[in-house]
């Protein structure tokens, strides 16, 4: 059964948004750099997301068209095809649009200052 709980409800939404934010704030930080910056495992690294749920979340930014994918000839480790992550424009939009949303949290006292930086950025 399911119990409605509007505080747990809240938790998720701002663990999205958050984590959103944070791919393409190193999206586009990583922008003119070098190709391996934008692999999985450095975004990994980067923004401190656990590699399954950042692949979920990558695959989903790629289909709706706010990251592109680009698939190198190279192979990894274990075979598998290296894959390179940019941001497209409508992602920069959407990463502002949740920027303001995460500003505004802020003000409010629902998210502390910190949200705005990378784990990276220490």
């Amino acid at each position: 059964m399911y119990v409605y709980d509007p505080l747990n409800m809240e938790k998720r939404r701002r663990d999205l948004s958050i984590t959103i934010y944070r791919i393409l704030l190193y999206l586009s930080r990583m922008r003119e750099r070098e190709d391996k910056t934008r692999r999985l495992m450095r975004i990994e690294r980067g923004i401190g997301i656990e590699r399954k749920e950042l692949k979920m979340h990558l695959q989903r930014l790629v289909e709706s068209g706010h990251v592109s994918s680009i698939t190198a000839e190279l192979r990894g480790r274990g075979g598998h095809p290296v894959i390179y992550y940019d941001i497209t424009e409508n992602g920069r939009t959407l990463r502002s649009d949740v920027g303001r949303w995460i500003d505004w949290g802020v003000r409010l006292g629902y998210y502390p200052e910190s949200f705005f930086y990378l784990p990276s950025d220490d």
